[in-house]
């Protein structure tokens, strides 16, 4: 009653295809694997030795930051800042053991404050220091001779003026 059902050899356009597709999926295997061991932990990753990418980071806490970059440096992890901005705490990421920049990637400085309000001059003085302490030393000296003064709109380098001025850059 029921009749077997038919089976066609391939058409020519199918076999073309076949042909197309399964070298680019070996293709997509092998680069998959080859990038796998190079691959980017997240930022706050515990794994000893990983490398942090950073492709931008608007910046937040100077507390916090400096509790991150000592989770870093105890674990020996490589911060990449690549490319996008690096903002505000961002940029104390330049005071990891192991750090290097891109010339893609921007970076914008600015004086400590505290939730948009003024810091007493003590206290503003007391912050400078701390977060400038993160900096090689000609970014130290240009921050607090200038940059912590711009307190609501960042002073901005380049990746490449950081690397310029001593900044290992990312190869």
């Amino acid at each position: 009653m029921f009749s077997e059902p038919t089976v066609r050899a391939p058409s020519a356009r199918a076999r073309n295809l076949c042909a197309l597709v399964a070298p680019l999926l070996a293709l997509t295997l092998c680069l998959s694997l080859w990038s796998t061991s190079a691959q980017a932990a997240r930022p706050k990753s515990q794994q000893p030795g990983a490398t942090i990418v950073i492709n931008g980071d608007p910046g937040g806490s100077v507390r916090a930051r400096y509790n991150e970059i000592e989770e870093i440096n105890r674990l020996s992890q490589r911060v990449e800042i690549r490319r996008g901005a690096c903002l505000s705490s961002c940029t104390m990421f330049l005071g990891a053991d192991n750090v290097c920049v891109s010339p893609q990637a921007s970076f914008g400085f600015h004086g400590p404050y505290r939730f948009g309000q003024k810091l007493t001059p003590e206290e503003f003085d007391q912050w400078s220091k701390f977060i400038a302490s993160h900096y090689p030393p000609e970014i130290r000296h240009w921050y607090m001779t200038k940059a912590r003064y711009k307190t609501y709109s960042p002073a901005h380098i380049s990746g490449a003026e950081l690397i310029r001025l001593g900044v290992q850059k990312c190869e």
